[in-house]
């Protein structure tokens, strides 16, 4: 007989060696989102996919947790970058609301899908924070699912701030490296 309660979020091994050797705050943007795009490419080279995500302390620039797409390695679809870190920052934190601990941002690597989309709502951060457009996912093959047209509307309306295409080209690399890698072609040549 399964055990539910004995289900927990499978966590690449690797996040904990990494954060050992990081930098704690990133008073930046385009630091945070350096970031992101550094997890994203690093979980290619383990078998992940190429979204990374964090949750910073909006304030200070502190890491409170990292996140990355673990989807085929973890063997469920909700391991998104995005709902990794969020989860990670409700548990380092104590809270599923974020916002009792202060002013949050969660910045990621790829503008949110439809499932991320869903999640951050209910978190409670204050702001989020995009690289890459869900053109440049799709552009590749991810399906996005069925976002709302006016999904950035809405979140502002929500009280969340967006900040669209940070460090744009740099994480559409990302998104290319990992395409170029399943179909052994130069990514240069998808652009």
């Amino acid at each position: 007989m399964k055990h539910w309660t004995d289900i927990k979020l499978p966590i690449p091994n690797w996040i904990n060696t990494w954060t050992t050797g990081i930098q704690e705050t990133f008073p930046e943007v385009e630091q945070r989102m350096a970031l992101t795009i550094d997890l994203a490419r690093i979980n290619l080279k383990y078998g992940g996919g190429p979204f990374g995500a964090a949750v910073f302390n909006k304030r200070t620039g502190e890491l409170i947790a990292p996140g990355v797409n673990w989807v085929i390695p973890g063997k469920s679809s909700l391991l998104h970058a995005e709902v990794m870190a969020l989860a990670l920052a409700e548990q380092t934190l104590g809270s599923y609301e974020l916002a009792s601990h202060g002013s949050f941002e969660l910045v990621t690597s790829v503008e949110p899908c439809c499932q991320c989309l869903g999640v951050l709502v209910w978190t409670g951060v204050a702001s989020v924070v995009c690289g890459a457009c869900s053109e440049d996912a799709e552009a590749i093959g991810f399906n996005e699912g069925p976002r709302p047209l006016d999904w950035e509307q809405e979140l502002v309306r929500r009280g969340i701030s967006v900040t669209r295409e940070v460090m744009r080209p740099q994480a559409v690399e990302v998104l290319q490296s990992y395409i170029g890698e399943i179909y052994n072609v130069n990514p240069k040549n998808l652009s």
